[in-house]
C-alpha cells in the first residue's frame, strides 16, 4: 500500500514498509522486485512452513492484517500491516513471527540482518497498539532447500521504537510537504503548456477534447483514428496537462520499442520548459549489468548493498537534475558507474517521474508489472494512455496461456548434464522426469505423427500441430514443485559456487516455466482451456486464456482513466468488452481520415482466391497481377502476405523488371531488417518491393515517411492460421457474443489488413495506392471491417479493378499488360 496523504482531512495512511529506512530496504527491494520473493521461491517456502505450523498449533494464524491510529503533528495516521504469522504462547503473549528465507549456508549481512529484525519490531509494536495481552516478537529463518529453521527472539525498547518511528513520521511528513510544493509548481506550468506544433491537423482537436472529457469524468476512452493523424501528441498534451494539473502521473504503453520512439519525442517537444521528468522503461534483461539475471543480493554485486550506494552515489537525484527525459542508456552508464543495479534505478526513477513510457508488460503481466500495478497497488492517481491497444488482446491473453515443452524440459536436462558435475544429478533427474511426464500424458493421446490441421477457408499453418482438449496431470505436476525448488536452489548454489552463471540458463527460464504453469491453472474456469499438443517432435502442455478481460479489467478499471488509442477499434464492443473496459464508464469516438481523398485510391482484385483449398491454383494469377501492379507505381511498394509460406509461393513466380524484390525472413535479425529499411529509404540502387508478413516487424509500429514508400499491396485477409485454439475462441466467441468466426477470424485479420494499409498514408503529403487482392474485400463480412473513409459513394463493389490500371491511372504511368 503506498502512503496516501490528505492535506484537507490531515489524515495520512502508511504501511510497516513506509517506516523503514530506505538505506534499510536493499533486500526487501530485491526481495520484493526480483529476488526469491518475487519468483515464487521464498513465497512457497513460508506458505509451506506456515501449513506445518497450522497443522500442530491451533492458536496459529497467518497474513493477519493489522491496523492502528496514531495522533503526529497535527496528523492522524493510520498505520497498516500484515504479519507473516501470529501464535498465542502458553503464558498468553502474542508471538509476531517475521518470516524470511535465506540462502543455504548464506551469512546475513548485517544491514539486511538489521533490515529484517526491523521489521519484526516494527509488526510487533503496531500490535501492542491495540492488544492488552503482552507482545513480543521473533524473526524466523527458513534455509532454502532444506527448510532449516532458525529462531531469533528480539527484544527492543518499545519506548525507543516509538520515537524513532515519530522520526520517520516527521520525515515523510517533510518529504510530502516538499513534493507538494513541486506539484503546485508543476500546476502553475500546467496552465501555460502549449500544444507543441503551430496548428493542429484536421481530427487533432476531437481527440484533446475527448480525452479532456475523459479525464474530468474519470471515464476511459477508446479512440480510432487514421494512421498519420497525430493521435500519441493529441492524446498525451491533455492527459499530461490534466496530469501536471492535479497531481496525477501518466504511464504510456506501447506494443514497440518504435512507438516508444514515438512518445519519447512528443514528450521532449512538450517539455521544453523541463517542468516535468519522463522515463522510458527498458526490459530487465536489457538493463542488468551483472550478465544474468539473478536478483539477489547474495549473487549480485550491483544488488548488494543497493540502497546503501545508492544514497552514497546520489545515482537518482543526479539523473533526475540532468535528465528531464531520462532514456535506458543514461541510467545503464550512470548506475553501472555507481555499481548499482542500473533496473533497480529505473524502478526508483519511475516512482519519481512523472510520465513512464514503456512496454504493455509493466502493467499487465502478473510476473513483471510494476508494484503499483500489483493487485493492491492504487492506481487512483494514474492515466494509462494506451498505444495500438488492439495488440492488448492477444497479448492479454499470452499473459495466461503458459505452456511447458518436452523439448525444452530434455535440453535444459543436457545442459546441465554437460557440466559433468555429479553435484548436479538431482537437477537433471527432475527436469528429466518433467520431459518423461509431459511426453506419457501427451504420447497417450498422439502415439503417431501429426496429420495437421486444415480447413480449406483458412491459411494453412506451416508447422501444424496435432492438438486436443484435455485434463492435464496436474497432481503430478504439483508433487514435482518442491523438487524443482530444492533443484533451482542447487543449481543456484552450484553457479554460485563455481562462478558459472550463464545468459538464458536454459534450467533456470524452465524452473520459471513451471511457476508459471502451475499458477495459471489454480485460475482455470470456463475462460480457460488446457491442451495437450505434439507439434514439430515436441510434447507440450498448455493452458489457453481464452478471455484476458478479468485480469486486464481489474488493473484498467483501479485507474483514473485509460485512453486506448488505435487505427483499427473496429467493432468497438469486442475490444470493450475482451479488454476488460467497464461498459458504464468507456466512451469510443472513431474519427474520419483527414487527409484529402485525392492522395490515395484503393482498389479490391477480385479476379483471385487466398482461400486455402484455392490458393495454389491462384498463385501464378496472383504474382502475374502483383507484379503489373508493382511495376505500375513509380517508387517503392510494400507487399504482406497471411504467413510466410504463402509469401514464399508467391515470391518465387514474381517478376517485376526494373525493381529489386526483397523478401522478409523468418529468421532475419533486427540488423537485417535495419538494413531492408535503408534499401528503402536510399534511392542508390533503384525502388524495392518488399514482399514481408501481414502483423510482422514492416506491417505494424513502423513509419515509412515521405517518399519511402507509394503503394501498398496485401494479399487476402490475413485471417489467423485455423487451430484448435483457435477454434475455442471461435465457440467462446460464439457463445459469449453470438460472433463466433467474425471475432475469432475475421476481425484480427482485418486488422493486420488495415494495419499495414496504414503504412502508406501517414502525412497530408503523403500519396499512394492500396491494392487488396481476393475477392472476400467485396464481402459483406469482411468489407464491414473496412475504414468506413474508404468506401466511395457506390459502395465497396466499387472498389473493383485491376490493380495496376488503377495504379498507373494514378501516378500517371503506363500499365504492363495482362493476359485476360
Amino acid at each position: 500500500m503506498p502512503a496516501r496523504f490528505d492535506p484537507d482531512l490531515l489524515r495520512v495512511e502508511l504501511s510497516v514498509a513506509d517506516l523503514l529506512e530506505r538505506e534499510l530496504v536493499g533486500s526487501l527491494g530485491f526481495g520484493q522486485r526480483g529476488g526469491y520473493e518475487r519468483l515464487w521461491l521464498g513465497q512457497a517456502i513460508h506458505s509451506r512452513y506456515q501449513e506445518a505450523t497450522l497443522a500442530r498449533d491451533a492458536s496459529y494464524r497467518r497474513e493477519v492484517v493489522v491496523s492502528a491510529e496514531l495522533t503526529h503533528r497535527g496528523w492522524q495516521v493510520l498505520l497498516r500491516g500484515r504479519l507473516d504469522g501470529l501464535r498465542r504462547d502458553p503464558d498468553g503473549s502474542l508471538v509476531v513471527e517475521e518470516i524470511k528465507s535465506v540462502r543455504r549456508g548464506g551469512q546475513l549481512s548485517p544491514a539486511t540482518r538489521e533490515m529484517y529484525e526491523r521489521q519484526a519490531l516494527l509488526y510487533a509494536w503496531l500490535l501492542r497498539l491495540t492488544e492488552e495481552a503482552p507482545v513480543r516478537a521473533e524473526l524466523v529463518l527458513i534455509e532454502i532447500g532444506s527448510d532449516a529453521v532458525e529462531r531469533i527472539e528480539l527484544s527492543t525498547s518499545w519506548a525507543a521504537l516509538e520515537g524513532e518511528v515519530r522520526r520517520r513520521l516527521s520525515a515523510l511528513l517533510r518529504a510530502y510537504e516538499a513534493e507538494r510544493e513541486a506539484r503546485e509548481e508543476r500546476r502553475r506550468a500546467a496552465a501555460t503548456l502549449a500544444f507543441p506544433y503551430h496548428a493542429t491537423r484536421a481530427g487533432q482537436e476531437r481527440i484533446v477534447e475527448a480525452v479532456e472529457t475523459a479525464l474530468e469524468n474519470r471515464d476511459h476512452l477508446l479512440l480510432e483514428a487514421p494512421t498519420g493523424i497525430g493521435k500519441t501528441v493529441a492524446a498525451l498534451y491533455p492527459a499530461l496537462r490534466h496530469a501536471l494539473t492535479h497531481g496525477k502521473r501518466v504511464f504510456v504503453l506501447t506494443a514497440k520499442t518504435l512507438q516508444q520512439d514515438m512518445a519519447m519525442k512528443v514528450l521532449a517537444l512538450l517539455n521544453g520548459d523541463e517542468t516535468f521528468r519522463s522515463l522510458r522503461m527498458r526490459a530487465k534483461a536489457k538493463m542488468c549489468a551483472n550478465g544474468e539475471v539473478i536478483c539477489h543480493e547474495e549473487y549480485c554485486p550491483y544488488a548488494r548493498d543497493f540502497y546503501g550506494k545508492l544514497k552514497t552515489a546520489g545515482t537518482v537525484p543526479r539523473l533526475i537534475a540532468e535528465h528531464p527525459t531520462l532514456e535506458p542508456d543514461e541510467i545503464f552508464h550512470r548506475a553501472r558507474a555507481d555499481e548499482v543495479c542500473p533496473f533497480e534505478v529505473s524502478l526508483d526513477l519511475a516512482h519519481q517521474v512523472q510520465v513512464v513510457v514503456c512496454d504493455y508488460n509493466y502493467a499487465f503481466d502478473p510476473y513483471v508489472a510494476l508494484s503499483e500495478f500489483g493487485a493492491d497497488g492504487d492506481l487512483s492517481d494514474t492515466i494509462l494512455v494506451i498505444d495500438e491497444v488492439h495488440n492488448l488482446v492477444e497479448r492479454g491473453r499470452g499473459y495466461y496461456s503458459p505452456s511447458l515443452s518436452a523439448r525444452a524440459a530434455r535440453e535444459a536436462a543436457e545442459s546441465i548434464a554437460r557440466l559433468s558435475d555429479p553435484a548436479l544429478d538431482t537437477v537433471v533427474e527432475v527436469t528429466l522426469d518433467l520431459a518423461r511426464l509431459i511426453e506419457s500424458a501427451v504420447g497417450g493421446l498422439f502415439p503417431g505423427p501429426p496429420p495437421g490441421f486444415f480447413d480449406p477457408g483458412f491459411s494453412q499453418p506451416e508447422d501444424a500441430p496435432q492438438a486436443a482438449e484435455a485434463r492435464l496431470p496436474e497432481e503430478d505436476l504439483w508433487l514435482l514443485r518442491p523438487r524443482f525448488d530444492g533443484a533451482f536452489v542447487d543449481y543456484l548454489e552450484w553457479q554460485r559456487s563455481n562462478r558459472a552463471f550463464r545468459d538464458d540458463d536454459p534450467f533456470v527460464g524452465l524452473y520459471f516455466d513451471v511457476l508459471r504453469f502451475l499458477d495459471a491453472m489454480m485460475l482455470l474456469d470456463g475462460a480457460f482451456s488446457t491442451l495437450m499438443v505434439s507439434v514439430g517432435g515436441d510434447m507440450q502442455l498448455q493452458v489457453l486464456c481464452k478471455d484476458p478481460s478479468r485480469f486486464l479489467g481489474k488493473v484498467i478499471n483501479r485507474t483514473h482513466s485509460t485512453i486506448g488509442l488505435s487505427a483499427t477499434l473496429s467493432p468497438p464492443e469486442f475490444y470493450r468488452d475482451l479488454l476488460g473496459f467497464e461498459s458504464g464508464r468507456t466512451a469510443s469516438l472513431s474519427l474520419p481520415d483527414p487527409f484529402p481523398e485525392t492522395n490515395r485510391r484503393i482498389v479490391v482484385d477480385a479476379t483471385v482466391e487466398t482461400t486455402w483449398k484455392q490458393r495454389p491454383f491462384h498463385y501464378p494469377r496472383i504474382a502475374e497481377r502483383l507484379g503489373a501492379f508493382a511495376a505500375a507505381v513509380p517508387g517503392n511498394c510494400l507487399v504482406l502476405f497471411p504467413s510466410y509460406e504463402f509469401l514464399r509461393s508467391v515470391a518465387e513466380r514474381l517478376e517485376v523488371p526494373g525493381k529489386r524484390v526483397l523478401v522478409q525472413q523468418r529468421a532475419d535479425s533486427d540488423r537485417a531488417r535495419q538494413e531492408i529499411l535503408t534499401s528503402l529509404r536510399g534511392a542508390l540502387f533503384g525502388d524495392v518491393v518488399l514482399l514481408a508478413v501481414a502483423g510482422g516487424a514492416f506491417a505494424e509500429g513502423v513509419d515509412y515517411p515521405g517518399d519511402m514508400l507509394q503503394a501498398v499491396a496485401v494479399i487476402g485477409p490475413c485471417l489467423p492460421a485455423v487451430s484448435l485454439e483457435r477454434k475455442l475462441l471461435e465457440d467462446y466467441y460464439e457463445e459469449r457474443f453470438e460472433r463466433g468466426f467474425e471475432y475469432a477470424f475475421v476481425v484480427p485479420g482485418m486488422t493486420r489488413v488495415v494495419q499495414a494499409a496504414g503504412r502508406l498514408l501517414r502525412s497530408p503529403e503523403d500519396r499512394g495506392v492500396i491494392a487488396l487482392f481476393d475477392r472476400r474485400f467485396l464481402a459483406p463480412l469482411y468489407a464491414g471491417h473496412l475504414p468506413g473513409h474508404w468506401l466511395p459513394s457506390g459502395g465497396v463493389h466499387a472498389l473493383a479493378g485491376e490493380p495496376a490500371m488503377a495504379a498507373a491511372e494514378f501516378f500517371g504511368t503506363s500499365p504492363r499488360l495482362l493476359r485476360p
